[in-house]
């Protein structure tokens, strides 16, 4: 059995998705077109509910944004999350920006043979606040996807992620008013299960907000599921 551990076979099915799938999200993070700004980052929720999760990401935009989720479940059917990112602008003169949310997300269905997808009913809150502006957004959205098996224990899930958002910015206009805005933005990634604990999540943003500083964003992270809680 040593001996094919070392052997030169063709590489499996799994293994080439898994390069193809990290070839893919490096290509994405180093494109040019990235034009994130503050609290405009992919959600990176697959639609199953999570009994605990932790993932670490970075964004791609016209900075950079640090990013932590925490996931808990509460329930078979829910969680609650917590994101925290830093996010440091490009931008001559501008500070970094601190970014906070809490999400929930309730399971609505599982796949089955009635019908081939998994959706998660999501919502949240999240305020960012720095370079004298704070912003607070609160978006209700569905992730949609399925997720297929691969050999090894490996296992690919794609993913899309719309939702609407109710968005207020303080001191973002000229006369340092308010202004809010409803705004539609979607996710569209993919999560790959490398092992049991470990899986390599990707998503690119579509934002539709665009009334002060949305744009679209990049993000490539890795998910650690302890062992103890995975199903």
């Amino acid at each position: 059995m040593t001996l094919h551990m070392f052997s030169f076979s063709r590489p499996s099915n799994g293994f080439r998705v898994a390069a193809l799938f990290a070839i893919a999200a490096m290509t994405l993070l180093s494109s040019r077109a990235l034009h994130a700004q503050a609290l405009n980052y992919p959600a990176m929720q697959i639609p199953s509910v999570s009994e605990r999760d932790f993932t670490g990401a970075v964004v791609g935009s016209r900075g950079s944004m640090a990013l932590f989720q925490w996931r808990e479940g509460v329930s078979p059917e829910m969680h609650f999350g917590v994101d925290v990112g830093l996010y440091d602008p490009n931008a001559r003169g501008a500070r970094a920006s601190l970014f906070v949310a809490g999400t929930l997300g309730y399971d609505l269905a599982r796949a089955s043979g009635d019908q081939p997808l998994d959706l998660l009913l999501t919502a949240g809150a999240g305020i960012s606040t720095g370079n004298s502006r704070t912003t607070f957004r609160v978006p209700i959205g569905l992730s949609i996807g399925h997720r297929f098996e691969l050999d090894r224990d490996m296992a690919i899930t794609p993913f899309v992620h719309p939702r609407l958002s109710v968005d207020v910015c303080s001191s973002c206009s000229s006369s340092n008013s308010s202004q809010s805005d409803v705004s539609l933005n979607f996710d569209i990634g993919g999560n790959l299960e490398i092992t049991p604990r470990l899986a390599l999540r990707v998503a690119a943003l579509f934002s539709g907000a665009d009334q002060f500083g949305g744009g679209d964003a990049i993000a490539v992270g890795l998910t650690w599921t302890p062992v103890a809680l995975r199903r």
